[in-house]
């Protein structure tokens, strides 16, 4: 595939509006294909400014790959070790019961936590935590206690709510990364923007990059107006509440804004192991499966759960195999398209941010677009047009694996 043929592809998504906007940032090991495309409006609004290459996107839960690369730093500097306890940084997580349901008359049934919570348990997504907002028992919870779901300007307070299971004993999605960002700060007498910027950013001229693009005018004016879709699956400025409305803290799991640029010179410095981030050791463990068969069912099960369609992109849960790592979704099982070979890292954000870095095909990219709900079947669309049109510019698709 051309470029020109990617490029008409997206360009109909747009115009169809699967998308309001997409902007790709593409790159190989090797040098040979260096690729960045912009198509759309900063806003749906009549007579709006193109999209640029330098938009500044919500990265949402794109920003727990850059706090997983945080905690594996500190790993490195000898301030903690993957498998310590992490409750005497975090003693607001610590002291959380675990939630298992509630009796006949409506109370919860709590027990104590039984296990230590370690930092892989955080990078894993098996701590026992949950969004409040995405289980049912925890909704109940904090109904009974009065307390709106979903708040909290900083992690201690938005996220100090019971775990849901025993640490390891199975895998949920959650606000584990947000909790391993706190870990980091404390653990460095920094804030998580301060230590990004030091440890993260200025290594990489990253400049783009913030928790608080509100802070920033000149930030804030290249971030896109998020959509949302409607019923009728039209496209409209979104109008509810914004997750990082009233956030004083920096949120690990979801709180980042950057350009696509900038987080594929992130993406492209892992696929080099240039040792600007990560050691090799550390990179490797980045990447590596995390999950015991008891967690990958539980994995599997909630992929496949009306949860599992908020995930981003258009992921086969069903057909090919996948895993856990400290920095996403890992493919354990390539496609047989040349997308995704075994071994490829990748994840997303709410607002349909999407990334990849394929260390087989020797391949990374960042897709950019803002649409509120995760898992919008029409960025879904569109992130696999890029993806198949990315790889086949590389010339790494193949027929079959």
């Amino acid at each position: 595939m051309m470029a020109s043929s990617l490029e008409g592809q997206l360009a109909e998504k747009v115009r169809e509006g699967r998308v309001p906007q997409g902007v790709i940032f593409a790159a190989d090991r090797e040098g040979k294909l260096d690729y960045s495309h912009a198509v759309g409006k900063m806003s749906l609004e009549d007579g709006a400014a193109n999209v640029d290459l330098d938009a500044v996107f919500l990265l949402a839960s794109s920003t727990k790959l850059l706090t997983a690369i945080a905690a594996l730093q500190v790993v490195e500097r000898g301030l903690i070790g993957l498998k310590d306890d992490v409750a005497a940084l975090l003693p607001e997580l610590a002291e959380q019961p675990v939630l298992r349901g509630f009796d006949g008359d409506d109370k919860p049934i709590l027990e104590d936590r039984k296990v230590p919570i370690t930092l892989t348990h955080l990078l894993t997504h098996t701590a026992g935590t949950a969004y409040d907002l995405g289980d049912p028992n925890l909704l109940n919870l904090q109904s009974q206690r009065g307390r709106k779901p979903g708040t909290g300007p900083d992690v201690a307070s938005h996220c100090a709510y019971p775990l849901i299971y025993q640490p390891g004993e199975r895998w949920m999605y959650s606000s584990a990364l947000d909790w391993a960002g706190l870990l980091v700060e404390r653990l460095t007498n920094s804030t998580l923007e301060d230590y990004m910027r030091a440890n993260i950013w200025e290594p990489l001229g990253i400049t783009s990059m913030t928790f608080f693009p509100a802070q920033k005018p000149e930030l804030q004016a290249r971030v896109p107006v998020l959509s949302a879709r409607g019923p009728d699956g039209k496209l409209s400025a979104y109008k509810g509440p914004f997750i990082n409305d009233g956030s004083t803290g920096c949120f690990g799991g979801r709180g980042a804004y950057g350009s696509m640029r900038d987080y594929l010179k992130i993406l492209r410095s892992l696929l080099a192991n240039d040792g600007k981030l990560l050691s090799p050791a550390s990179l490797d463990e980045l990447f590596a499966p995390r999950l015991t068969a008891q967690q990958v069912a539980s994995h599997k099960a909630a992929a496949l759960s009306p949860m599992g369609r908020m995930f981003i992109g258009e992921f086969d849960f069903e057909k090919y195999e996948h895993q856990w790592a400290f920095g996403g979704m890992v493919f354990v099982q390539g496609y047989e398209d040349g997308r995704r070979r075994a071994g490829t890292l990748s994840w997303g954000g709410m607002a349909n941010t999407f990334w990849a870095v394929d260390r087989e095909a020797g391949l990374a990219l960042a897709f950019g677009t803002q649409i509120i709900q995760p898992g919008d079947k029409g960025a879904g669309e569109a992130i696999t047009v890029v993806e198949k049109g990315v790889y086949a510019m590389a010339g790494k698709e193949r027929a079959s694996l």
